[in-house]
Formats: C-alpha cells, sequence, structure tokens
C-alpha cells in the first residue's frame, strides 16, 4: 500500500472525478478537472457573441453565425464543436448547431435565464483571484484584494460596469432551494419584515406575493435598492413594501417583526457577521416575539457531498467570508445575542430561525 492511501478506498474516483468520462487511472484521474477549464473557455465567447440569441430561431452552420457576428469562421467552428461535444449545443450531421435547454439558458431575452450568473462568474474579476489562491491559503487574505488592490465592494463601486454586471446576476441567482424555504417556511407569523440587504428587494417581494397580510421594507444600501421599487410595482406590493437605505454596519432599523438576511452574510467573514447581527440585535431591542432568520447554505459533515463546500471556495478567494455549518452559525449569532430556534437540514440552502436573549 502507497503511502498516504487510506484501507478504505485510496484507489476509488468518487465525487467531482467520477462526472468525466475520461477514462484514466485513479491517479491521474484529476486531469479530468482539465474539462470544465476548456469547455468554459469556448463557451463564454459564444455567450459574448449572443450565440444562443441566434440560434433561438433554429440551426445554423458555423459560417453563417461567423458572418453574422463577425467572427473567425474556423475558430467560431471549433469553439461551436467543443461546446457541443460538452451537451450545451447540438451538432446534427447536416453541419448545423442548435440548441439544447442548457443553452437556451444563456440568450439574453429570457426571463428565467442565467447568462449574467455565467458571465459573472467567469468574469476576470472572478476569475483572476484562483491565479492566487496560494496567497489566500498561506495568509488568509482575500486574494481577490491582492490581484485588484482593493475589497470586493470597493472594487464594485470604482468600476461601474462590474458592478452593473454583478448586479444583473445577482438578479437571475435563483437557487432552487429558495423555493424549497418559500414552501416550508411561515412568513405570515410576521406581519413587519424587514430584508437586511436585501439588494432589488426581489426576495421580499416574493414572500409579500405569497403572504397578502405582511408588509415589509428593503434594507441596504443607496446605489443597491435604487431598482427595488420598480420591482415592488412589477410585483404588484408596492402599496405593502417600501426601501429603507441601510448602512447595515451602522445601524438597521427597529419595529418590525422579522429581519432576515438572505445570501449576504456569507459574503462576510465571523468578526463582521457578528457586527451586521449585533445591529439586528439591536433593532430587536425587547420584542422577544421578534425574530432573525438567516437564508444560507448550511454544510453538511465531514466527507459530505455539499456544494457549499465548493462556493466556499469563491467566498474565500473573492470577498473573505465563507459558507457555515451550524455550530459556525450558532457561534456567529450567538456571539450577537442569538439562539437557534428550529432545527434546519444541512446539505443545502437552508433557514435558520433565532430568536433574541
Amino acid at each position: 500500500m502507497s503511502a498516504g492511501l487510506d484501507d478504505s478506498g485510496g484507489s476509488e474516483v468518487s465525487g467531482v472525478l467520477s462526472w468525466f468520462p475520461i477514462e484514466l487511472p485513479a491517479r491521474q484521474r484529476v486531469l479530468g478537472l482539465f474539462v470544465a477549464k476548456w469547455v468554459i473557455g469556448a463557451l463564454r465567447p459564444l455567450v459574448q457573441l449572443k450565440i444562443p440569441d441566434l440560434l433561438a430561431d433554429g440551426p445554423r452552420t458555423a459560417g453563417q453565425l461567423a458572418e453574422t457576428t463577425g467572427a473567425d469562421p474556423d475558430s467560431l467552428y471549433r469553439a461551436l464543436r467543443c461546446v457541443a461535444a460538452a451537451g450545451i449545443l447540438r451538432e446534427p450531421a447536416d453541419g448545423t448547431f442548435a440548441l439544447t435547454a442548457a443553452a437556451d439558458g444563456l440568450r439574453s431575452d429570457v426571463d428565467d435565464g442565467v447568462r449574467d450568473m455565467f458571465l459573472f462568474t467567469c468574469d476576470p474579476m472572478m476569475w483572476r483571484p484562483y491565479e492566487d489562491m496560494l496567497h489566500t491559503v498561506r495568509t488568509g487574505e482575500p486574494a481577490f484584494d491582492n490581484v485588484f488592490g482593493a475589497p470586493f465592494f470597493d472594487f464594485l463601486r470604482e468600476n461601474a460596469g462590474s458592478a452593473a454586471l454583478f448586479d444583473r446576476a445577482m438578479t437571475q441567482n435563483h437557487y432552487p432551494g429558495t423555493d424549497r424555504v418559500f414552501e416550508q417556511f411561515d412568513f405570515s407569523r410576521f406581519p413587519r419584515i424587514a430584508d437586511v440587504g436585501g439588494g432589488r428587494g426581489q426576495f421580499l417581494a416574493e414572500v409579500l406575493s405569497r403572504h397578502p397580510g405582511c408588509t415589509g421594507a428593503v434594507c441596504d444600501q443607496p446605489q443597491v435598492v435604487a431598482e427595488a421599487k420598480a420591482e415592488f410595482e412589477r410585483r404588484d406590493v408596492a402599496d405593502r413594501a417600501s426601501v429603507v437605505e441601510t448602512d447595515f454596519f451602522a445601524e438597521i432599523p427597529a419595529g418590525f417583526d422579522a429581519y432576515f438576511i438572505k445570501h449576504t452574510l456569507h459574503n462576510w467573514n465571523d468578526r463582521d457577521a457578528v457586527r451586521i447581527l449585533e445591529r439586528v440585535r439591536a433593532a430587536i431591542g425587547d420584542d422577544a416575539d421578534a425574530r432573525l432568520l438567516i437564508v444560507d447554505m448550511l454544510l453538511t459533515g465531514p466527507g459530505e457531498w455539499d456544494l457549499g463546500k465548493l462556493t466556499d471556495i469563491e467566498m474565500m478567494a473573492a470577498l473573505g467570508g465563507r459558507e457555515r455549518g451550524l455550530a459556525e452559525w450558532n457561534r456567529v449569532a450567538g456571539a450577537a445575542g442569538f439562539v437557534l430556534a428550529n432545527d434546519p437540514v444541512p446539505g443545502d440552502l437552508a433557514l435558520l430561525e433565532f430568536r433574541p436573549v
């Protein structure tokens, strides 16, 4: 037995390594990870050229697509061929390329698409920090800061185009676990709800549309909540929703029955997460019936598959934040004056309910 391999399966191929249809010895299997790099590299320019939009009316050849987009025919064909081999496009025997359901989601004109999320995730601002991950692992500091010379959100404030892409991507960030939160949790218990760090207010709008007896406010920085009123009007909840310009590190408005924070606290390290939750605790004051509702990933135990353990690397590299398990959430919330009041299930997006103490 080789040093470092345990008796339970050191030669097994499992997890992400088992996804790639490449026949390699176990010790070479990590080379299959290259596939993701190659496919993303081919797909990004196709999305930038809006190839999925052009294929929406039917299959077209690489030559036809090149003529429309002004691309080099041979290079475009090779990128299309790669993406089709990966199953994201179809390549019939007649020399054309056609959409699949996955590619259809990369069109710029579909309501439930993920085009901006894809472009954001493989944008240089999110790609380049991975070139410097050794810095993060050695120092605990975000690679983003070292690469770009500024923290992530400061960088966005100075780069309008990047900020706009980020905002569009977050608008498209509708993770399936969110639907389970809506279906399984009774928000009607709380007549007045504050959405802390809620951006454009999509989550609050959904809550209010499902619970006509509730009112609420989205609380975030002025430039972030600028489009929230339009979202409330679009969802027909403007009469029950308001906007409160908020710096959640400084003060959070009082007077609400529930304060929920969705996909925000994982952006911050434990010290800053506690600071935010302390502001929530101050807003709650003596109202023992008020609740803190955290909607975020809840990590599984050692060795178990968990998407959150992967997205945690993005938090670490770009933001200096982290995904958390139950013990970590209890520690952070406890330091701010809260105790867990429900029994959330780990392994996905979860709603953690905390009561003030």
